[in-house]
């Protein structure tokens, strides 16, 4: 095998190793055959509705003739106990918030669950009038919404003590996602609703509704600076992009050159 080849054979293995590494990332996702990169955790400071817009939903969709008619105080109160709640565990506030007005109906408390018990999320009901479990103020029953969402989606311990009543080892970390909170969609057979088909997208409809809200409002200081870490991340990956594909058009040419040109060697006597 000559020079020529060598440097051929040396140069594809680095090709093949740039391509390669190029078209990894857009299979890193894939987990199990599902894109988990398109599932919502319910983990994470990730918040994707500022405090204002779910005031406003509350408030908006609340009816003020119906079971359980709020004050602007009492939205006020709920959407900042809410987000304290949930940064103490580190549950998403935003989709804590959605899953309390779907299964609250607004806090209009239409079904089984009344206004008293201060029970947000439908803890301990089956359906049939069973009333479920009751909390003496409204913070202890948000703070038990965030502690079952917590229980679902994390195998760490709570940072505060355990005040909900349905809380059961056998289900942490077994719906991570808000998609699997269904019995009928979870892959672990545990849900937070049972048949519950479907019943993650709903409470990503309400999510998707509350982002919706002021699209036209000044954004926070910290949607800015999101923003900003976003723009510098994709501006970066397209300058690496454009920097390996100028340097395969190099090695491609200097390929060519070596092919065309071979090199001359000179003999003395």
């Amino acid at each position: 095998m000559n020079y020529s080849q060598n440097f051929n054979k040396f140069h594809i293995i680095i090709l093949f190793t740039l391509i390669t590494l190029l078209i990894l990332p857009l299979f890193m996702p894939l987990v199990n055959g599902k894109n988990e990169k398109k599932l919502t955790k319910i983990m994470g400071e990730n918040c994707e509705c500022s405090a204002n817009q779910m005031y406003t939903y509350l408030i908006k969709n609340n009816d003020k003739k119906g079971n359980n008619p709020i004050t602007k105080k009492y939205a006020q109160d709920f959407v900042k106990t809410t987000i304290k709640e949930a940064k103490k565990e580190g549950v998403r506030a935003d989709i804590a918030f959605a899953l309390m007005m779907h299964e609250t109906g607004y806090l209009n408390f239409n079904g089984d669950v009344k206004k008293e018990q201060n029970n947000f999320a439908g803890l301990g009901t089956t359906g049939g009038g069973v009333k479920g479990a009751s909390f003496k103020t409204m913070e202890i029953g948000i703070r038990a919404v965030i502690q079952h969402l917590k229980c679902y989606a994390s195998t760490k311990p709570l940072n505060g003590k355990c005040v909900d009543p349905r809380w059961n080892d056998s289900l942490r970390g077994k719906a991570i996602y808000v998609e699997y909170l269904g019995y009928s969609d979870n892959p672990y057979k545990k849900g937070w609703a049972y048949p519950g088909k479907g019943y993650g997208n709903k409470v990503l409809s309400h999510l998707n509704k509350i982002k919706n809200i002021n699209k036209t409002e000044e954004m926070t200081e910290e949607n800015i600076v999101l923003q900003r870490k976003e723009a510098i991340n994709k501006t970066l990956s397209i300058l690496l992009n454009l920097l390996l594909i100028y340097f395969l058009f190099l090695l491609f040419r200097k390929i060519n050159k070596k092919e065309k040109y071979p090199h001359k060697r000179n003999y003395h006597r």
